[in-house]
């Protein structure tokens, strides 16, 4: 991979850190519970191989849309996707310049941006590739809906209150939230990302629409699931 010459530092996001997470239907690779107080920022509470694509900052590059780049140690919320680096001042930050990043680099890893989030690039041949996101999602314990009725829905994780129907309802003192650690597979072609499903599998293999239908015959394949596509996309690059 080449990258541009023009490098520049930096931006920080000097606005208040608040998180609103989104509920992906996916499939779930393992979920937990945080215990904390109300307004808490629960990442406090979460490990570091939880609450980023990696236990640690490692050396990375970021590449810009308009061929610039920087580097910094770097890491990618998994809760946010969002990119943080660590500034020169050892200050761990968040990019304030999210929406003109194109791809990242951290030591082997390759990641691109979608708007399903930080794709790792995990298997790419010259027709096609296959890539995750990984995500984590926060849910509220029960609460009592608009006509008396329970459900869990996403959470606002550093404010008291949240809405659900239109209706607003505080949080209680001491809180129980529940979270889901995601792997979601996504499929690449031509540059885009696309949802893993048995559609654009076969965007990705147009001449192994045969091969796809004989392997799904002989194999129960789960297109959320990551382990499950890795092993269909292996057979059908290796043919």
């Amino acid at each position: 991979m080449t990258w541009n010459k023009q490098e520049k530092p930096f931006r920080r996001n000097g606005t208040a850190f608040l998180l609103f997470l989104c509920l992906c239907g996916t499939t779930l690779s393992a979920q937990d519970v945080v215990q904390h107080k109300r307004g808490e920022d629960l990442q406090q509470y979460m490990l570091d191989s939880v609450k980023f694509v990696n236990p640690e900052f490692q050396a990375g590059v970021v590449v810009f849309v308009d061929g610039s780049y920087s580097r910094a140690p770097l890491n990618i919320s998994t809760i946010e996707q969002r990119v943080y680096f660590i500034s020169p001042a050892g200050e761990t930050q968040v990019l304030s310049n999210e929406d003109q990043v194109k791809r990242v680099s951290i030591m082997s890893r390759s990641f691109v941006k979608s708007r399903y989030g930080y794709v790792e690039l995990l298997k790419v041949t010259s027709d096609a590739g296959i890539g995750a996101v990984r995500r984590v999602s926060f849910f509220e314990t029960e609460k009592k809906g608009a006509y008396g009725s329970t459900s869990q829905t996403t959470s606002v994780t550093t404010v008291g209150t949240v809405f659900e129907g239109g209706v607003m309802y505080t949080l209680g003192v001491d809180q129980s939230t529940p979270f889901k650690y995601k792997v979601i597979p996504y499929l690449l072609k031509n540059d885009k990302v696309l949802i893993s499903n048995k559609k654009n599998l076969q965007k990705c293999f147009p001449e192994k629409k045969s091969a796809i239908e004989e392997y799904l015959g002989q194999h129960s394949v789960d297109f959320e699931n990551i382990e499950d596509m890795l092993a269909l996309f292996k057979a059908l690059t290796e043919q």
